[in-house]
């Protein structure tokens, strides 16, 4: 993984070396299973080279299993891989968890595990020895997550210890229960909390896969929901893509809405440098929401998207997950030939910041009448008093009454903004962050720049009217 924006791959012998530690062994029979209920099952496993012993004869079935050593275990079972993944620069397993080593054996696994989404907590512990309720919440979440089985709320089965689950592991557990992955023991017991054995494990790979072999899903290019558009998207950026409140996780992703997410997900990243693109005329402009607008014009002119025949850009119709990741590919394509500069997500200057105001609401913004020298790296609340007094001049923004908001470090606000901070967050131009803060006195970025704009977008759809 030395050049940017290559895929990352697994080469087979790297991955059966490691299926349960940094060293294992083929062997053609074991001879530490004479007396374990799973022995036919390692030994198929084995045979399909899913698993190796420990030494040349022994296959240490009692033995427990780490974090890291189940992660590479699913991973190489299910076949998980990265062929539908670009990536805009070269992963790491601590983007994805802070506890992981990055020249560590496990550490494509873990980025394998955590593209394909399959429930892996940020602050695991590679090194921990996994549970039995851990494992199983894992491989079920893998199954599903993977697009091998459909979703099922199976009836509910009578646990004995059900009270030592954790919460969010349940559902998982019961449909493993259903699938035939796990078994309670005589007493109906699971012992959720015990760790995991290597034969244990070995069994629910192999339950796992008798079932996803009499079960397949059937091959189709679904519609994407708002958090499969995400997750596609984060794991091309190799970080975390945050959905906005208004918009429903499992909610079918519109091609709008995607392509918006898309490009300011990468603009936000810094990835991509912030450009006031040509207008270019869209048939069916009329259908487009004002909010995604802006993207949309950059998006074509990055090449991500394109309109149709007819010059329409059909911004209502449902993405299909082929369709998303044509337009990823497209988007790694231009950072290719455009990669943006270190500093692309350097300041703003006062100059930069009327800019991309007067461009994206077509008015003049007079720094002038601001008293900001143009060439003046601009402050959060400056850029913030610019752009609500500007809107307001324009016409395109009323004078609304406010309920004034408790600002932790109001203290730092220049006086003279006051007024325009207390507007913008009101109207949700501007947030405060968990502690209560503006932080007034940062100097703002392109990126941050592009999305109060964008915000503002939003916001004058409350008043149509305003000219």
């Amino acid at each position: 993984m030395k050049k940017p924006f290559k895929m990352l791959t697994l080469t087979a012998t790297a991955a059966l070396s490691l299926t349960f530690a940094s060293q294992s062994f083929a062997a053609a029979g074991f001879t530490d299973l004479a007396s374990d209920v799973a022995k036919d099952k390692i030994i198929s496993l084995q045979e399909r080279g899913l698993v190796k012993g420990v030494s040349s004869e022994l296959f240490a079935p009692r033995a427990t299993m780490t974090a890291a050593q189940g992660v590479q275990l699913i991973v190489n079972a299910l076949d998980l891989n990265l062929d539908l993944v670009r990536f805009f620069k070269e992963p790491k397993a601590t983007d994805y968890f802070a506890n992981a080593k990055d020249d560590a054996w496990y550490a494509d696994a873990l980025i394998i595990a955590a593209v394909n989404n399959i429930g892996l907590p940020a602050d695991l512990e590679p090194n921990k020895k996994l549970s039995r309720e851990e494992f199983t919440f894992m491989l079920i979440h893998a199954m599903e997550a993977s697009g091998k089985l459909p979703m099922i709320n199976p009836v509910v089965a009578d646990i004995k210890d059900g009270d030592q689950i954790k919460v969010e592991y349940s559902g998982a557990i019961q449909r493993a229960l259903k699938y035939g992955v796990v078994a309670l023991d005589k007493t109906g017991k699971l012992k959720p909390k015990a760790a995991i054995t290597r034969s244990e494990s070995a069994e629910e790979i192999y339950n796992a896969l008798e079932y996803l072999k009499a079960h397949p899903a059937p091959v189709v290019d679904g519609t994407l929901t708002a958090s499969q558009g995400a997750d596609l998207i984060g794991g091309a950026l190799g970080a975390k893509v945050e959905l906005g409140e208004d918009v429903a996780p499992d909610a079918a992703l519109t091609r709008e809405a995607f392509v918006d997410l898309l490009v300011r997900s990468v603009e936000k990243a810094g990835k991509l440098p912030l450009i006031n693109p040509v207008v270019v005329d869209i048939k069916d402009q009329d259908q487009i929401n004002v909010v995604y607008s802006g993207s949309i014009q950059r998006a074509l002119k990055y090449g991500i998207a394109q309109l149709n025949e007819d010059g329409a850009f059909d911004p209502k119709a449902e993405m299909t997950r082929s369709a998303a990741l044509e337009a990823i590919d497209k988007a790694t394509a231009y950072l290719k030939a455009h990669q943006a500069p270190a500093e692309a997500n350097a300041p703003v200057t006062a100059a930069q910041g009327a800019d991309l105001i007067g461009k994206q609401f077509g008015i003049t913004v007079d720094l002038k009448s601001f008293d900001l020298n143009p060439d003046q790296k601009v402050t959060r609340e400056a850029f913030t008093h610019v752009l609500v007094q500007s809107l307001q001049k324009s016409g395109k923004l009323p004078m609304i009454k406010v309920a004034p908001v408790d600002i932790k470090d109001g203290d730092q606000l220049d006086v003279l903004y006051s007024g325009s901070a207390q507007t913008a967050l009101n109207l949700g131009i501007v947030k405060l962050d968990a502690d209560g803060k503006l932080d007034p006195k940062a100097e703002l970025t392109q990126a941050q720049a592009a999305d109060e704009i964008a915000s503002a977008v939003k916001a004058l759809e409350k008043y149509p009217q305003a000219k």
